[in-house]
């Protein structure tokens, strides 16, 4: 079926927000209503076995009308996906067609008649609910024609069987105005919860920016300010002071350049590598493009290879340069560590899946 919900001007719901939430068809509660349904529709099919020919025939329709009512309950998609739409469709008719084919023309069997076209109604009004709004009618159509095809075959009046299906009409066409009513309100609903959301995230997001902000000016001042001041002061500068300032750069130069390899901590231990003589460089290709690091380019086990590796080269470095590099996302190597020292060189390279080969 190729039946299209009422447009507002809004865009659909995501798969997570679906017209079953605004009804509370998926909250707890709803569980009892539709067994109490089941259970109506399994009495009535009970109270009529001495009427049919064929019990069998009588069960089959009536596990066709349970399963449709399941799932036009049950199944997720708003609207309802095409392939559930088609089978909720043939549900009415087919389950008809089984009863009717053993229940004869008498007046005791006028109960039986009237119950399994109501079943199929009501499936048909739910799916009106869920967004699918020709296929009502299509089922209703079909209905019709197997009442009126069996009262021929009863030597019944045609006319007489496809009426009384037919007045089915009205309910349909209530729960179609239900339908043009609730779905615009429910894509409202859904679109002002998305902004709600999105406002709510901006905001979290924004009060996460300025404690961060706030974070990185505390530590700066109390990082740069004793040499600031000293360099107020006025004077020449010592060798060690402009060592210090040379290492002090380097570190924040390390948190601004390669903030992902700052949080795992490797820049307190290129500070204290550098306050040995060795050169190090930190470097973050994962910022390519983009005005943060995202750890959530590298897997956790990846993260935790690098930290290990990069900090047990950058401990036992005594001379040389060590360079730890991330690789910019969807490369093989995720990550290296390249020490060069008087000892050699060593480059180990970090596989996605965390797989760590040295090269000498």
């Amino acid at each position: 079926m190729s039946d299209s919900t009422p447009r507002s001007g809004l865009a659909p719901p995501s798969p997570r927000e679906d017209v079953r939430d605004l009804l509370g068809m998926r909250a707890p509660r709803s569980l009892p209503v539709v067994g109490a349904y089941l259970l109506s529709m399994i009495v009535v099919a009970v109270s009529q076995i001495h009427v049919v020919t064929d019990p069998v025939l009588l069960f089959g329709g009536l596990l066709v009308f349970i399963a449709a009512a399941l799932g036009v309950v049950l199944i997720d998609g708003d609207p309802l996906p095409h392939g559930t739409t088609l089978l909720l469709t043939a549900a009415g008719p087919l389950g008809c067609a089984l009863v009717l084919a053993g229940t004869p023309a008498i007046p005791s069997a006028s109960l039986l008649f009237t119950w399994i076209h109501g079943a199929g109604t009501v499936v048909y009004c739910f799916l009106n609910v869920r967004g699918r709004l020709i296929a009502p009618w299509v089922g209703l159509a079909a209905m019709v024609v197997v009442a009126a095809v069996w009262a021929h075959l009863r030597n019944l009046s045609p006319m007489t069987a496809g009426l009384l299906v037919g007045v089915d009409a009205a309910p349909i066409i209530m729960s179609l105005l239900f339908a043009l009513t609730l779905r615009p309100a429910a894509r409202r609903v859904f679109a002002l919860r998305r902004r709600t959301l999105d406002h709510v995230a901006s905001a979290s997001a924004e009060v996460a920016a300025t404690e961060e902000r706030g974070r990185q000016a505390h530590r700066l001042n109390a990082l740069a300010r004793p040499m600031l001041q000293r360099i107020a002061v006025g004077g020449d500068l010592t060798d060690d002071e402009r060592r210090s300032c040379a290492m002090l750069e380097a570190h924040l130069r390390d948190q601004i350049r390669a903030p992902l390899l700052a949080q795992l901590g490797l820049d307190v231990s290129a500070y204290h590598a550098r306050t040995r003589g060795v050169d190090v460089l930190l470097i973050d290709d994962t910022r390519t493009g983009r005005d943060r690091s995202d750890s959530e380019d590298l897997s956790p086990p990846v993260l935790s290879v690098l930290q290990q590796t990069a900090t047990d080269a950058l401990d036992h470095a005594l001379d040389g340069d060590v360079v730890v590099r991330v690789s910019a996302p969807d490369r093989p190597i995720a990550a290296s560590v390249l020490v060069r020292s008087s000892a050699g060189t060593t480059r180990s390279e970090i596989a996605s899946d965390g797989d760590v080969t040295d090269h000498r």
